[in-house]
């Protein structure tokens, strides 16, 4: 797996270290001893809780402590195969300011050019408007390897899809332009994705929708309140793939057969399931649909574990164990004020 902070790079795996001297035999057999005490701890991701370890604080799929932004709450677990790109975005929060954080995360799969997933924060912070429009041209991602980067005209025959609308950035210039790399996109249907004289239609219907919830909830609750998104579309399952863009051998694009949202919101008004609510959206990648306001959570929500089994997604991995089991196993419509 390949980590990418900004425009560094660090690889997760190194090869052996070159030795010049020989060393005794007992010498290599203790050091073997203790690389491989070490790899399994690493592997582990986390200390092996204790019978008095609270269960709030025990968590076995949390990704590794090894890069910090993959702890966030919103990130699934890391896939981390040679060619899984964990891509992490800062953007200034104002433009007026000098203050830096999160926009996204994102994992890209190289050989598919395509990313998996892309995850990201609704807060006080970063919801709030600057008017600054769409403020980027579509482009391809720089912390991307050359070779393995989508070209702005990749997806000939389909609109480019945001996962992170440039409408749910919009408190600085920078967040928004980012908005527009290649990487937080996908194929998608002009009549699925967008407007036309016949209104619009359901994805971005859910998009608006799921973004009016936290502006109405932002003033009637406190500061602290947060919803984690992660937005995508299926790239792993053959059966979840329509089909490719037709532009060439080599910019062959998948479009996916469904896209998904996954939702978690934290109060600190409820303490119910310590509380968090999460709650799924599964929506087939098709035209005409225009379906919109509660009637899309009717028809298309289902919980975070039914979106995993579907995706093969570990999603909020990083919550401890005995609220995900809680959280994922269960939505509730009326919570979320769509019933």
């Amino acid at each position: 797996m390949c980590y990418v902070h900004g425009t560094s790079s660090l690889s997760l795996v190194q090869g052996p270290s070159m030795m010049k001297r020989k060393l005794p035999s007992v010498l290599w057999y203790n050091m073997g001893i203790v690389i491989t005490a070490c790899l399994y701890l690493i592997s582990c991701n986390n200390e092996i809780p204790s019978p008095d370890t609270p269960l709030d604080k025990i968590n076995e799929n949390a990704n590794s402590t090894a890069i910090i932004e993959a702890n966030r709450m919103e990130i699934p677990r890391l896939k981390g195969g040679t060619y899984d790109q964990f891509i992490v975005k800062h953007a200034r929060l104002r433009d007026n300011s000098n203050k830096m954080f999160v926009n996204f995360c994102m994992e890209y799969d190289q050989l598919k050019k395509a990313s998996r997933w892309t995850a990201f924060r609704w807060d006080i912070d970063n919801t709030y408007d600057s008017n600054c429009g769409r403020a980027g041209d579509f482009a391809a991602d720089p912390d991307v390897p050359a070779k393995y980067r989508v070209g702005n005209g990749y997806f000939k025959g389909y609109q480019r899809g945001h996962m992170l609308a440039s409408e749910d950035r919009q408190c600085s210039v920078s967040a928004n332009a980012q908005t527009f790399y290649m990487t937080n996109m996908h194929p998608q249907f002009g009549r699925f994705n967008g407007y036309d004289d016949n209104g619009s239609y359901v994805w971005v219907n859910a998009e608006g929708f799921v973004r009016k919830l936290y502006q109405n909830w932002r003033p009637a609750n406190n500061a602290t309140d947060t919803i984690y998104v992660v937005k995508g579309g299926t790239i792993d399952k053959a059966t979840q793939i329509m089909g490719y863009t037709s532009n060439s051998s080599t910019s062959n694009i998948i479009v996916p057969k469904y896209f998904y949202m996954a939702l978690l919101y934290k109060t600190g008004k409820s303490q119910t399931q310590g509380g968090y609510k999460a709650i799924a959206l599964w929506i087939p990648h098709t035209e005409d649909d225009t379906t919109a306001g509660k009637a899309i959570a009717r028809k298309y929500a289902i919980s975070i574990d039914e979106l995993e089994e579907k995706t093969g997604i570990d999603f909020f991995c990083n919550m401890p164990d005995n609220l995900e089991k809680i959280v994922e196993s269960n939505y509730n419509l009326a919570a979320w004020g769509w019933q």
